[in-house]
């Protein structure tokens, strides 16, 4: 009851405050409809977007408003009305825009008149940036989409979603959005509604990206380096009010699925947007993007009305969806720090701030005043202007807090506002088929709040037993942050053969606690395998508890009996060995048993810097090969022995014996910038590398150790993206033993190597070449690895691949250890193709002799650790 009450008194507030004013259908002057025309009260900042039917409706409080209505390719109206608390019926009819053509102007440098324009734009594109310290505005945005196709044997599966060929999806959501310089954006959903199943609608981010910015790799055209990869033409000029607006279209270099094309409008004198009218072209999608800026405080004009359409499509499937939204409300705030009389100045004509000008004694905004006034900037006065203004603003934008906040809320009431509070609320009215659309959802959401037997059996649902995942597995969900997971009778993840174990089979369990409120966490996993060939029974556990989320605090406790790789860190994965071994005939995987008991524990101890410390004891077994089974033998090959080829058949290295190992760990991140979800700090990234000192000592006679080693290793780490360059990853260790007074193979340090011709990912970390465990070391090592990605080095800028989502990469490995000529190799590699393979070429040379070229083909489910599933570069 008191939730009726409450959106009752919500929506007679709402309709005491603004009553319906207008409303009405927009047509051009040949009585087309035109959909999604803007209709601004700017006096008040609230507008509204006319639907997919040229209708729109417009609240307003009573008084005088003059409303502005426009839509590119129209001439501007605006229109005075007087609200008196009736709805009075306003039919617009628009007059298409007479464009001044623009003079033919060669200058000496021969360029279109648009590069000037251009030339500044993108120069106060800056200024524009952050001229707004914080803002409010209220955001309606409503999504409109239907499949087009869906292939038959699909149909089934998308219909228990609730989708059908040619049936409407309408998702809408209000929310008051929030903005503090430099990019902080805290998002409060008022309301969502969805006639999909759930009402998650969090699509802001296509209202808060600026054109002002690249997007996600796509090159802005008022981006700094908008001219390496467009080019620009003056289509025409006209008068917008008291405005001059040039009308520029942009045109890609290139083609490729980063660039915009279509029309931008800036605004003479002061260089800053008007409009837009761009699409983009990606693989499986398109979408044309209209934006249109009003203005909306002292100088600042800000967008108030988006429309996106996009086109999507792969296998068969194709869907189309319209997302239209409308920002009003805007409550701005300039940024104080900046001296706002020198861009106001910019127009040459303007009378009003001369006096301002005169007083403007700053050397530097001088110089920006100077070169913004010409009439033909040249590419050098263009990077001194960009120089200037950014050095300017610059040093108003305040340092950026390294915790990342979650700034997206939603009202405990955004679900539940009823039919009637969104018909007295929604700027954007809906069509027919929009509202039939809803019909469903709404019958069961009516239901549920009516039917309490209903709405509990759909609740039970996901904690019901269900016979089917007796075979295959299952999850199972119960409240208070309790999980059980079951891995099934029929769980082809622990599948796997070697030619030690034989065909393994296994079987997995684990419960998981999570808390979010103390960000505590707690999980136990059990795994069970059999290996048929050694008619042997394994079984080991991993015990995880966090009991401090805000430090990172873990403790984790591990052990039982299994079958390890003597490189059980870097080397071949399961998955790729089974591939070898029965399809090549090479058993790259060399095992021994290990019943082990592990216990560790992992702090923060300040901000980056984490320490840890772990205690292994095991008892570790030499094992041989128990099957001989393959399914082809393309090279006739034979399967080599368990040892290790590189210890020459010796197995002083490998025979059975017991270890204590201790492993201290130290690594720390400058500047290691955060989020905290749930009481639990998440580290995000950081502009500055890594740096880690690990320790490991083997302790003799402990618990019956025959161990006795210890070991130094240091090693930083470090990516970052480089304009006009591409990812760079880097990373470096160089270690040594500091004693080796009794070592076995398992303690040896071994490094990443990949020598089949298949490979399970495009990291830089390994060596595409080594064989396995050729250059593992017991005494000092230096090993680097350096990768370029960027979408375009070398094949990419062929017609043919340049619309394709692959990417490129260099690769560099360097090694050396004591005793070994050093080892380099250098790559180059096609990833992502097909979103999921990649193809890598690569040179091998031991000192300054080439040793080896190869070939890799990349696939996506033999993954850098075993089971782990990888997709591209």
């Amino acid at each position: 009851m008191r939730k009726i009450i409450f959106t009752t008194l919500l929506i007679l507030l709402g309709l005491y405050t603004y009553s319906q004013c207008i409303e009405g259908r927009i047509t051009s002057n040949t009585s087309d409809t035109i959909a999604y025309a803007t209709i601004y009260a700017q006096g008040i900042s609230k507008g509204t977007t006319s639907n997919i039917e040229g209708n729109y409706q417009l609240d307003l409080p009573n008084g005088n408003h003059i409303i502005t209505i426009r839509y590119l390719g129209y001439k501007t109206q605006q229109i005075n009305v007087n609200c008196s608390g009736s709805t009075q019926k306003l039919d617009i009819i628009l007059e298409e825009q007479a464009y001044k053509i623009p003079e033919v102007r060669i200058l000496a440098s021969g360029e279109d008149p648009a590069y000037s324009i251009m030339r500044k734009a993108v120069a106060m594109s800056y200024y524009y940036l952050n001229q707004v310290e914080e803002y409010n505005c209220r955001i309606y945005l409503k999504g409109t989409g239907e499949a087009v196709e869906i292939p038959r044997l699909l149909q089934k599966t998308f219909k228990k979603e609730g989708i059908e060929e040619g049936k409407p999806m309408v998702t809408e959501n209000i929310t008051d959005l929030h903005f503090m310089l430099p990019d902080i954006v805290e998002e409060t959903v008022i309301s969502m509604r969805s006639s999909m199943k759930g009402n998650d609608v969090s699509t802001m981010g296509y209202i808060t990206l600026s054109l002002y910015n690249d997007i996600d790799g796509v090159k802005s055209p008022l981006s700094k380096d908008a001219f390496t990869y467009y080019k620009f033409q003056l289509d025409a000029s006209f008068y917008e009010q008291e405005y001059l607006v040039h009308k520029i279209k942009v045109i890609p270099r290139r083609e490729g699925f980063d660039l915009y094309s279509g029309h931008i409008y800036i605004v003479e004198g002061f260089w800053h947007l008007h409009s837009a009218e761009l699409q983009l072209k990606q693989k499986m999608f398109s979408i044309k993007i209209n934006q249109v800026y009003n203005p909306v405080g002292n100088d600042v004009w800000m967008p108030v009305s988006h429309y996106f359409d996009i086109e999507a499509g792969m296998m068969g499937i194709e869907f189309t969806y319209k997302y239209v939204a409308s920002v009003a409300d805007y409550k701005v705030k300039l940024n104080t720090k900046l001296d706002h009389s020198v861009y106001r100045n910019l127009l040459a004509d303007s009378k009003e701030y001369v006096n301002e000008v005169n007083n403007v004694i700053h050397e530097q905004q001088n110089e920006i005043q100077k070169l913004v006034q010409k009439d033909d900037l040249s590419k050098k006065e263009s990077r001194k202007l960009k120089k200037l203004v950014k050095e300017d603003v610059e040093k108003t934008i305040p340092e950026r807090n390294l915790e990342i906040k979650d700034n997206n809320h939603v009202e405990d009431s955004a679900e539940l506002r009823s039919v009637a509070y969104w018909d007295s609320i929604r700027p954007v009215p809906l069509t027919f088929e929009e509202l039939d659309s809803y019909k469903t959802k709404d019958s069961i959401q009516l239901r549920m709040e009516i039917d309490t037997t209903f709405r509990d059996s759909l609740e039970r649902d996901d904690k019901k037993f269900k016979w089917g995942k007796l075979l295959t597995g299952g999850s199972y969900n119960y409240d208070g942050g309790h999980r059980f997971h079951y891995g099934g009778l029929i769980d082809l993840g622990y599948v796997n053969f070697n030619t030690v174990d034989g065909l393994k089979y296994g079987m997995e369990f684990n419960y998981t606690y999570s808390s979010d409120s103390t960000g505590k966490y707690f999980r136990i996993r059990q795994n069970a395998d059999y290996a048929f060939a050694r008619e042997r029974m394994t079984s080991d556990f991993s015990l995880i508890y966090r009991y401090q989320g805000l430090k990172q605090g873990y403790v984790y406790l591990d052990g039982g009996r299994k079958t390890s790789d003597f490189d059980a860190n870097t080397g071949i994965t399961e998955n790729l060995n089974l591939i070898t071994t029965l399809v090549l005939k090479e058993n790259h995987l060399k095992l021994y048993q290990k019943d082990y008991l592990s216990i560790g524990h992992r702090i923060d101890i300040a901000h980056g810097l984490d320490f840890l410390v772990n205690f292994e004891y095991a008892q570790r077994t030499e094992l041989d090969n128990h099957s001989d089974f393959y399914f082809y033998d393309p090279f006739n090959n034979d399967f080599t022995s368990n040892t290790p080829s590189v210890l020459n058949n010796n197995n002083a290295l490998t025979v059975d014996h017991d270890a204590s190992i201790m492993e201290l760990r130290v690594r720390y991140t400058p500047e290691y910038f955060y989020r905290i979800n749930d009481g639990v700090k998440r580290y995000l990234y950081s502009n500055y590398p890594t740096f880690t000192l690990s320790y490991f000592k083997g302790i003799k006679e402990f618990l019956d150790s025959d161990v006795d080693f210890d070991r130094l290793e240091v090693s930083v780490g470090d990516s970052r993206s480089i304009r006009k360059i591409g990812n760079i990853y880097l990373e470096l260790t160089a270690g040594s033993f500091l004693n080796t007074s009794r070592l076995y193979f398992a303690d040896y340090k071994h490094f990443g190597t990949n020598s089949p011709f298949l490979i399970g990912s495009s990291e830089g970390s390994i060596f595409r070449l080594l064989d396995y465990y050729d250059y593992s070391s017991n005494n000092s090592y230096l090993e680097g690895h350096a990768r370029l990605e960027n979408d375009r080095i070398l094949l990419k800028r062929l017609p043919v691949l340049n619309k394709t989502l692959m990417r490129e990469a260099i690769y560099i490995n360097y090694l050396s250890t004591t005793g070994n000529k050093p080892y380099y190799e250098i790559g180059y590699g096609l990833n992502q193709i097909f979103l999921m393979f990649s193809v890598e070429v690569f040179a091998g040379f031991k000192g300054s002799v080439h040793e080896y070229t190869g070939i890799k083909i990349g696939i996506p489910f033999v993954g850098g650790s075993g089971t782990e599933i990888r997709v591209g570069g």
